[in-house]
């Protein structure tokens, strides 16, 4: 009693309500606005971050456990003395019934006063549900971005049904949804949850990390098992699974089965690598097969073009206000993206807007289905190639009838302008062959009155053909793989589309330029523009692709996982 006292004494009266409050199963933020009146004028989050610093301070800890602890003990003691004296009296009316010391006509009047009695003892109980209080209040209100509050209490509050959500680079759209598969599991324990991508390849480095990283966050690692050599998290307690699938094949997603309950949770992690919603149906319908209700969270960073299907089904579902959270970098607290992320996209803005509002903002930029809208064709002079100083070169294997190609540009990252101005390729050339014709590209004299030589520049090649690259070096190439599947195809595409501009000489690269030109979307059979670039007419764009690889990693902040 000495040491509750004394406690009590190094806290505020404020403080100490706010403790009391507490104590009672309240809220922190409910709790906050009894003790401290004025902060109703705050907004919500920030009433809830002055309440978790509260709490954070040494003597109101010390007395929020005092509290908690003797509530908790007079709640065991309340309980048991309830239930001894509702057991006395049954034992005691039994008795009664099997001695019939009790007349029938009294028989009635004494249940019914047993009943009554009974009644009244158990209005004293604590409610089996607890209050309105979430699991992860706390942790939630300091790990969301502010944008997703209101996608969080809809869900808290029982909304199960499709969420969308958009955003650009460090919008902390993925932070979001990872926690949402975590507390779902956590609040549901008879449900299961899924999360898809398109690529199965992409998963353990994307998907999976964010939502082990949600588990961390949340201080619940001790309760999960999350083995490295699978692609499943299971609660130790509750046997429920975390799923991760790839949607390479949509028709396999049939294959799920959980061990017990239903799935209630399913999340796509860049939706807009779907094959429109006909595929998002087929999945969510084989998914949610057999279970009462399912929130599903689509994320995904808007595609280039207007008119892709994952755009046009945002606006579809804005204007007819459903569930639909638009959010950016600006809308994250800075210090959760630290001041490197924020000079970055500062120096984009100030360099290349157009390419800031696509990666940053989350606006798609593009208004048709073209796939490259920044391109410029012009020819460029042998004065200009003179100057220039970071080559970049890169080759495409093929052998009919796909073709060789390979390409050569100058990258200007301050000016954020590539300038493609050679190209060479032909059908069924070995690889020996292919080497002296990268080593002819790549010869040339350093000035006026020198003899041509030729320059050892790196040249990034398709590392599906190691072989090829192997030959090449044997014959004096200085071919080297490119590293294809970090970043991705698409993101590759998305770092060509994200240029200042891309100036292509029509004459110096007349293939190059012809791909280029006929590029478009593809699009479903429903017409829907998918964001998806066909394969097979892009064998110089896929050279130069490789060329700028280093480039598109560094822009995508790309980082192998440990």
């Amino acid at each position: 009693m000495a040491g509750m006292g004394s406690s009590k004494r190094d806290i505020t009266p404020a403080q100490e309500r706010y403790c009391q409050e507490r104590a009672k199963g309240a809220t922190q933020r409910r709790a906050y606005l009894s003790a401290f009146p004025s902060s109703e004028r705050w907004k919500p989050a920030t009433v809830d971050n002055r309440a978790y610093e509260l709490e954070k301070r040494r003597e109101v800890s010390a007395r929020l456990k005092e509290l908690q602890k003797a509530a908790a003990a007079a709640a065991v003691v309340t309980r048991a003395e309830i239930v001894g004296a509702q057991a006395m009296l049954l034992r005691k009316g039994v008795a009664a019934v099997e001695a019939h010391s009790l007349a029938d006509k009294d028989l009635a009047p004494a249940v019914k006063a047993l009943a009554d009695a009974s009644d009244r003892l158990m209005a004293w109980l604590p409610e089996d549900e607890p209050d309105e209080r979430p699991a992860f209040v706390r942790d939630f209100a300091l790990l969301l971005g502010p944008r997703f509050l209101a996608p969080h209490r809809m869900i808290a509050d029982g909304y199960r049904g499709d969420i969308w959500l958009a955003g650009g680079r460090g919008s902390c759209k993925s932070s979001f949804c990872s926690l949402e598969v975590v507390n779902h599991i956590e609040r549901n324990p008879d449900q299961h949850a899924v999360v898809l991508m398109k690529r199965k390849a992409d998963l353990r480095d994307a998907a999976y990390a964010q939502v082990v990283w949600a588990i961390r966050a949340l201080g619940l690692e001790d309760q999960y098992d999350m083995p490295e050599s699978t692609l499943r998290i299971t609660k130790k307690a509750t046997g429920q699974k975390i799923i991760f699938r790839g949607c390479d094949n949509a028709n396999k997603i049939k294959s799920i089965k959980v061990p017990f309950g239903y799935v209630g949770c399913v999340w796509f992690e860049e939706a807009d690598q779907f094959r429109g919603m006909a595929e998002v149906r087929k999945v969510t319908q084989s998914l949610t097969r057999g279970g009462e209700s399912c929130v599903r969270l689509y994320s995904f960073n808007p595609p280039h073009s207007a008119r892709c299907w994952v755009n046009a089904e945002m606006e579809r579902r804005e204007a007819e206000g459903l569930p639909v959270f638009r959010s950016t970098y600006l809308d994250v607290p800075p210090e959760w993206l630290g001041g490197q992320f924020i000079a970055d996209a500062e120096e984009l803005k100030r360099t290349d807007e157009r390419a800031y509002r696509h990666e940053y903002l989350g606006e798609p930029v593009g208004i048709g289905t073209e796939v490259f809208d920044n391109v410029v064709f012009r020819a460029i002079t042998d004065e200009e190639i003179a100057q220039f100083e970071r080559l970049r070169f890169g080759q495409d294997f093929g052998w009919y009838p796909d073709p060789w190609a390979v390409t050569g540009s100058e990258w200007r990252p301050g000016r954020r302008e590539l300038l493609t101005f050679c190209e060479d390729g032909a059908n069924k050339l070995p690889p020996d062959e292919q080497a002296e014709r990268v080593k002819a590209l790549l010869t040339w004299s350093d000035g006026e009155g020198r003899e041509p030589e030729y320059h050892h520049l790196p040249v990034l090649s398709d590392d599906a053909d190691p072989t090829a690259i192997a030959v090449q070096r044997d014959h004096g190439a200085n071919a080297r793989a490119a590293g294809k599947g970090k970043p991705g195809r698409m993101a590759s595409y998305r770092f060509l589309q994200c240029l200042a501009a891309w100036v292509i000489d029509p004459v110096r690269c007349p293939r190059l330029a012809a791909e280029v030109r006929a590029l478009e979307y593809a699009q479903s059979p429903d017409g829907e523009v998918l964001n998806e670039i066909p394969d097979g007419n892009d064998h110089w764009v896929d050279a130069t692709r490789y060329a700028t690889m280093d480039e598109a990693r560094r822009a995508r902040g790309y980082r192998k996982a440990a």
